[in-house]
């Protein structure tokens, strides 16, 4: 089920880019950020601190990590990635000082790679549930410890989950 994921992602690459582009000239992707979305990094590791990375794909699910920000920032190095522009918005101008933002990449192997490969994560942690096929079997694979806070699913999203349940065992 994997493999026909991948292969189904790898051929809507030509869509996903188009989308970015248009998503980007309707300023709903941020012009000078937008090349996050494909993995690369628009800000440096801090080599000398472990890295916590928090997923947590809009403002609600921001707001609901920052007590972990607030216990773990001065310790560990913490990226939060976000799915939107204006939780993007939000973290840099509120919380910069705490926090390191990125968008996520989207969902294909060779840019999830690069992004994970880059920030070398000690731990993940994902609010909510956007899941992420690709990125979640690059993290097992790496034997990088991953949890879920605040997964809660829906009855109708429960049962789509549970016919694909093998992207998030």
């Amino acid at each position: 089920m994997l493999r026909l994921y991948k292969i189904i992602v790898f051929l809507s690459i030509p869509i996903i880019i188009i989308n970015l582009y248009f998503r980007v000239f309707l300023n709903k992707e941020d012009r000078t950020r937008y090349i996050e979305r494909l993995g690369f990094n628009s800000e440096k590791k801090n080599k000398n601190k472990k890295l916590i990375w928090i997923h947590a794909p809009s403002v609600g699910e921001f707001k609901s990590s920052r007590i972990l920000i607030k216990n773990y920032y001065k310790d560990y190095q913490i990226l939060v990635t976000t799915t939107t522009k204006t939780a993007a918005d939000y973290i840099v101008k509120n919380h910069n000082k705490e926090v390191i933002h990125q968008y996520i990449p989207f969902d294909v192997s060779n840019w999830s790679k690069k992004f994970i490969n880059y920030w070398k994560p000690n731990i993940v942690i994902w609010i909510e549930s956007d899941l992420w096929p690709n990125i979640l079997n690059i993290i097992k694979n790496k034997k990088i410890k991953c949890f879920y806070l605040n997964a809660r699913i829906s009855p109708k999203s429960y049962t789509k989950w549970k016919f694909l349940n093998i992207f998030y065992k």
